[in-house]
């Protein structure tokens, strides 16, 4: 927030103050002197007793009688609102402390009171507010900070967040030692809190506490309660953990991380601009200077020096761009409404939604369906599904202004998807048309070679809006004949989700005159509510919602389709046939690209409907995914002789003979412990099982906590790749934009390079090895725990002979690098599939060997030890019921059923976030001891 913000913010407050008194004053002093000048005292002077009084209200009614009447309304009501605003004033003076710390309070109490008392206290709140807001810039709680929250509050240091500001490093800060290490940062030359290269500037996080508002936060930490704004512009555009950002500087939630800027002055002078501040580091400047210049501008972490040759350097390949300008750009490009799978597959990103919201709900019933000794490697979700929830998870993320020193360039995001109970069928002039389009009196019909794959899609986006809407009813829903369902969208259930299936059109007709019945009921009961209190309630309950009739009916059946069609409206009832035009109806042609033509419109012109289409494997493997989400297996309806799908049925094997036999373990590997830092054989040692880290051999703290998200993101692509990846890969994982994948992985290089190059000390080795267009982790410089981890579980259930204490001292050793999840805290859509493919290696040890415990005699150590692993990925993972159900088993057989019920419970609260309940073996487990416990 700059000056002239702020002091336009002040002259708005004094003209509300100046406009909010005035009106005031004009009621409580300017209506008395209009009435005294009008009609001056309505009392008539020549009543003296009561009897004159009833004599005088007997008179006829007259002209000055009337006169006194109104006159002596507007006193009194002149006196009501004196009072008002005296009764106001008196309020606003009792809870002046909660006025300074939330100016919600106002809100909340004007809100509470009734018309006639409301209008007195917005005169008087919006001046007493407005006052508060000149005398102090900003409040940002609902509850008044406490003596305890004056005192310094605990700072957690951890990685520092570098804004997408456009703002220069001007140095390099000493490491600070011990666990408040700090990182540099810095301000833009025309912020007050730069003083001329004198002062070091770090970044501290600050976790939001109930109480904290950002004026006692700043004067806590920056000794200006002034200085709030500083606060505010670094982090109104983060992310929070619940997904909000900081929008609003006079609201602060509990849990929020805020970077603070602490200023530190230097006990030397500071380096001189022209040498470098590392003298240990290598000199980049001539390698730096032989490369072409990128288009995006790396972190900068050697010294001033190369900083401003690299400033130079950028300056000289294009103009750089404000944060104005940057906004402007991002506003004026239109990402695309639509994720395409190929000539002849196509669906909307609102649809695309409704794919990643399912994808969460498919590995949760991957892991309830798995078992720990299954072999078989976890089915893998299509790419189809893939490709379509990365475009959702593109469009659902942050807009942010592209920063000038950003590595990588990202690829235009999609369009925001509608809201969850919208389905689309297609796209005009670059936008999603709603469903309501059909909805005309008369209905629809679609002919031509694109009708039947846009059905296909048209029923794919109600399905998978009824996924965002979970665990809610949907409120689209489609009513389908058996066969034509089996011909779009074979596999799916008689009744799944928004989909139910007739068995034949005279049926699906039936179904659609009593969802209208239905809509009519609901409809005389919303405009005739039972009297009473549950009125309100009445009038909040939902309706049946909108019902899509597909069908291709024959003749016999044309009739009745016809007379139900012409009761079609949009959000009760669309009426849609397949090749079979309808009297009366709209008629569309539908070309094999999805371009639609109506009578009375020939040739193609821009901005003309495009339908959405699926081909027969797209939506196959939409129908499996979808299936999934609610762990159901696909339906299949082939006669006996036929050969179903491949991709539909996958049986699990029963055995595998012809797998090879496992490798034995390597006589140089040394023996397992359970260490949470082994030793490190290697220069780097890069921790990806959590969040993702660099160690350097010899040094306790981590380095590169200053290199930015991508470089991050990067590591743990090679990380996850250990033989390598293309160029193209890794572009398509980042989602680069095309064009500028070459400087974007050498600008990631770059990075990598310098990083750790001034941290070890090596500065003739790569520590990326490029091979043509391969790219890898170095294996004589770079180990990571996932290499590990792997080789220890592997050596784990390697031989079969192995004893129950060998195998529990493996998998333990395994475990000790399974620190949290892969890649945890970072949202990257690409790393979803490893994640869970190591999380069930992890669980599957532990369960393995939970089995055993359970079916063997084990003594009360190894049971702890066992109970200690499930204690801990059930930590990492609370949603994974298999763990629980093993340690449930543990803890009863242990004689500690307060423990057993407490797992249960814990389960309980997680599955229920998702709108599920525990498998009912899960229930059997604890329901006798609940029931033992209700009967005593």
């Amino acid at each position: 927030m700059t000056h002239h913000s702020a002091l336009r913010e002040r002259l708005t407050a004094g003209l509300t103050v100046l406009s909010t008194l005035s009106f005031t004053l004009a009621l409580l002093a300017g209506m008395p002197y209009v009435l005294w000048q009008a009609t001056g005292v309505p009392w008539p002077d020549r009543i003296s007793s009561w009897h004159e009084l009833g004599e005088r209200l007997a008179e006829p009614i007259s002209d000055p009688l009337v006169i006194d009447l109104l006159a002596m309304v507007g006193w009194v009501c002149w006196a009501a609102f004196a009072c008002t605003v005296i009764r106001e004033i008196c309020w606003y003076t009792a809870h002046l402390p909660q006025l300074l710390h939330d100016r919600r309070t106002h809100k909340d109490h004007v809100a509470a009171l009734s018309v006639k008392g409301s209008l007195a206290a917005l005169c008087i709140g919006t001046l007493v507010v407005t006052l508060l807001s000149l005398w102090r810039p900003s409040t940002a709680s609902a509850q008044q900070p406490s003596a305890a929250h004056t005192a310094r509050p605990p700072i957690a240091v951890t990685a520092p967040l570098t804004p997408s500001t456009g703002q220069k490093t001007t140095g390099r800060m000493p490491a600070a030692r011990g666990p408040a290490k700090a990182a540099t940062a810095a301000f833009p030359p025309s912020h007050p809190a730069r003083d001329a290269g004198a002062a070091a500037v770090r970044h501290v996080e600050y976790t939001v506490k109930e109480g904290d508002n950002l004026w006692d936060i700043a004067r806590t930490h920056l000794g200006d309660a002034l200085k709030w704004p500083r606060i505010y512009a670094l982090n109104k555009d983060r992310v929070q953990p619940d997904g909000d950002q900081l929008t609003n500087p006079d609201l602060l939630k509990p849990g929020w991380q805020l970077t603070i800027p602490v200023s530190h002055r230097l006990t030397s002078p500071p380096p001189n601009a022209g040498a470098p501040a590392n003298p240990a580091a290598p000199d980049t400047a001539s390698q730096r200077s032989s490369e072409p210049p990128a288009p995006a501008r790396p972190t900068l972490d050697q010294n001033p020096a190369a900083g401003q040759q690299l400033d130079r350097t950028h300056a000289s390949a294009g103009p750089r761009h404000d944060g104005d300008t940057a906004d402007r750009k991002v506003d004026a490009e239109r990402g695309p409404a639509v994720v395409g799978f190929g000539e002849a597959s196509l669906i909307g990103i609102t649809a695309a939604a409704g794919l990643l919201a399912a994808r969460r709900y498919w590995y949760v019933y991957q892991r309830r369906l798995r078992r720990p000794d299954d072999e078989a490697p976890a089915p893998s979700l299509s790419p189809l599904v893939d490709k379509a929830a990365q475009a959702a998870h593109a469009a659902a993320q942050p807009r942010c202004p592209d920063a000038p020193e950003a590595l990588v360039i990202r690829r235009t995001p999609p369009q925001q998807p509608r809201d969850a109970d919208t389905v689309t069928i297609g796209v005009d002039d670059n936008a999603e048309i709603p469903l309501d389009i059909l909805g005309t009196p008369g209905g629809c019909t679609w002919t031509g070679p694109g009708a039947e794959d846009a059905a296909r899609a048209l029923l794919t986006g109600i399905l998978t809006a009824a996924e965002r809407q979970r665990p809610g009813p949907p409120r689209v829903s489609a009513v389908v004949p058996e066969e034509l369902a089996a011909c779009l969208l074979p596999g799916l259930p008689p009744q799944f989700t928004a989909l139910t299936q007739a068995a034949d059109t005279a049926q699906a007709v039936r179904l659609a005159e009593q969802h209208l019945i239905a809509h009519a009921r609901a409809q005389h009961d919303r405009d005739t509510p039972p009297p009473g209190p549950e009125a309100e309630n009445f009038a909040e309950e939902a309706g049946p919602g909108s019902l899509v009739l597909l069908a291709a009916p024959d003749a016999a059946h044309i009739g009745q389709i016809q007379a139900l069609a012409a009761r079609s409206h949009p959000g009760i009832l669309t009426v849609l046939t397949l090749d079979t035009p309808l009297p009366g109806a709209e008629h569309w042609h539908v070309a094999a690209d999805g371009t639609t033509t109506m009578p009375g419109t020939s040739a193609r012109h821009p901005g003309q409907l495009e339908l959405f289409r699926l081909a027969p494997d797209a939506g196959r493997d939409m129908t499996e995914v979808l299936l999934g989400a609610h762990g159901q297996r696909p339906h299949l309806r082939a006669l006996p002789k036929q050969q179903p799908p491949s991709r539909v049925a996958r049986p699990r094997p029963a055995s595998t003979p012809e797998e090879p036999e496992p490798e034995p373990p390597a006589a140089s590997d040394p023996p397992p412990t359970s260490a949470s830092r082994p030793q490190q054989t290697t220069p780097v040692r890069l921790h990806v099982l959590g969040p993702v880290t660099l160690y350097v051999r010899g040094h306790d703290e981590p380095v590169g906590t200053n290199l930015r998200p991508e470089v991050h993101e990067f590591l743990a692509l090679l990380a996850a790749h250990p033989t390598g990846l293309l160029a193209a890969d890794i572009a398509d994982k980042l989602h680069l934009e095309p064009g500028t994948e070459q400087n974007a992985l050498k600008n990631l290089r770059r990075a990598v390079r310098r990083a750790l190059r001034a941290a070890t000390g090596i500065s003739e080795r790569e520590f990326i090895l490029r091979q043509g267009e391969l790219h890898k982790l170095h294996p004589d410089l770079i180990e990571t725990d996932l290499s590990d981890f792997t080789r220890i579980l592997k050596r784990g259930f390697s031989s079969a002979g192995e004893s129950a204490p060998e195998a529990l001292t493996h998998v333990r050793a395994a475990l000790s690098h399974y620190c949290g999840p892969f890649a945890q805290g970072a949202d990257h859509l690409w790393a979803d599939a490893i994640r869970e493919h190591l999380t069930t290696q992890a669980t599957d040890a532990a369960l393995r060997l939970a089995h055993q415990a359970e079916h063997s005699p084990a003594d009360p150590q190894q049971r702890d030890a066992i109970l200690t692993l499930l204690e801990r990925l059930g930590a990492l993972h609370p949603d994974h019921e298999r763990l629980t159900q093993h340690a449930i088993r543990l803890y009863r057989a242990a004689g500690r059923h307060d423990a057993a019920r407490h797992a249960y419970i814990r389960l309980e609260r997680h599955l229920a976030e998702l709108g599920l309940e525990p498998d009912p073996a899960t229930q059997a487990l604890i329901a006798p001891r609940t029931t033992a416990r209700r009967m005593g």
